[in-house]
């Protein structure tokens, strides 16, 4: 039988696709969840904490499991496990707050993009679909972090809150007051681009291809604008980062924490980049040891009497961790004499087992004025 575009097999096949891409659609369309919600938590609130994401889902997924609620709930129950396998992610989480579902088919690992893209996504890429290229990405934004002796020796947890620009939370960077106010631009159809012909001789027309002028190259207008950012799409907040100071951190150290810098829409936010910077200490400096110039020794100073440097001492040094050291000497001790102190160095960093050694340098206070008797006792010790 030969089959036409008329003949009534051609029509069947055609509907038979049709109905398959709308159920694909359909399944498809449960990644455009809000995965907040799906979880029963709000969306607008920065303080949802991981406990109360883990919580949800925990309650959620005894409730409609399959072998408990029934078959008819396996659809809910895997839009559960998707919703927690994105927000309970840090990194997935943060993607998906400020790009939503497309960040995260942009920005998942392959690995972890390919186990939620749908037949569709690949029937789609091959006729011109739109690409998992990466979107734009924000500035880095690096800030000096003044850390004194005493944390980089004994190590330290500080919590800096910035201020920061973030995507609206309510109308999740889009600037509109509702999705129905977020609409495909009807100027270039949501493509982004429109073509302009212009007239560059007698008879001869150039078509350019430009930005649209009334989307800016986004494919969708705002209708109605979202009350909270008033259509600007950001908002200006804060937000907190805990900063562990490992022991034997070096000066000029870097830190760098991914996706905390300022928000953009439409972009991965950069990284926020602590240099650390030592606060000079009143007593203790940081000193490299040998070949590797690897910053584990720590030096200071300590003053004697002439009496002390003749005839020995016993003194006590408190050292950065609080622990009270004894140095103890019964020889002689010379001016500018540096004595070394195994093991009471700087922590290596990394490898806060192993330490640096502690320099003591010994200087000598000498009496501005003698007495002719002192002076007739020095003589006759020294002769």
């Amino acid at each position: 039988m030969r089959c036409t575009m008329s003949s009534p097999l051609f029509r069947l096949t055609r509907l038979s696709v049709v109905i398959t891409i709308a159920f694909f659609r359909n399944v498809h369309a449960e990644e455009e969840d809000d995965y907040y919600r799906v979880l029963g938590l709000d969306a607008e609130h920065e303080d949802v904490s991981e406990r109360d994401i883990k919580s949800a889902w925990r309650k959620l997924s005894k409730k409609h499991h399959p072998d408990v609620a029934g078959e008819s709930q396996r659809v809910m129950y895997q839009r559960i496990q998707r919703a927690y396998e994105v927000l309970g992610d840090r990194r997935r989480r943060k993607i998906y707050d400020i790009l939503g579902t497309e960040g995260l088919k942009k920005y998942e690992k392959p690995q972890e993009q390919g186990r939620h893209q749908s037949i569709f996504d690949t029937f789609f890429s091959f006729i011109g679909g739109e690409s998992g290229g990466n979107a734009d990405r924000g500035s880095d934004e690096e800030l000096m972090l003044l850390v004194t002796l005493e944390d980089m020796y004994k190590g330290a947890a500080h919590t800096a809150k910035l201020p920061r620009i973030k995507i609206c939370r309510k109308c999740r960077g889009t600037g509109a007051r509702s999705k129905d106010d977020y609409v495909k631009c009807p100027h270039c159809g949501g493509g982004g681009r429109v073509v302009r012909r212009v007239q560059i001789a007698p008879g001869f027309i150039q078509q350019i291809e430009q930005v649209c002028g009334q989307c800016g190259g986004g494919g969708r207008v705002v209708r109605r604008k979202c009350p909270v950012c008033g259509g600007h799409r950001l908002v200006r907040g804060s937000s907190s980062v805990s900063i562990d100071i490992e022991q034997g951190t070096p000066n000029g150290y870097k830190m760098t924490y991914e996706m905390e810098a300022d928000q953009q829409p439409n972009k991965m936010p950069g990284d926020l980049i602590f240099t650390i910077v030592t606060i000079p200490h009143p007593e203790f400096a940081r000193m490299s040891s040998g070949k590797e110039g690897v910053p584990d020794d720590l030096s200071t100073a300590v003053e004697l009497t002439l009496k002390e440097a003749l005839l020995g001492f016993n003194k006590t040094l408190k050292h950065l961790d609080g622990r009270v050291l004894s140095l103890v000497e019964t020889g002689v001790t010379k001016f500018g004499q540096i004595r070394k102190y195994a093991g009471e160095g700087m922590p290596r960093h990394h490898v806060p087992s192993e330490r640096g050694n502690l320099l003591v340098l010994y200087t000598v206070e000498l009496p501005k004025i003698l007495t002719e008797e002192q002076r007739k006792a020095i003589e006759r010790a020294l002769d």
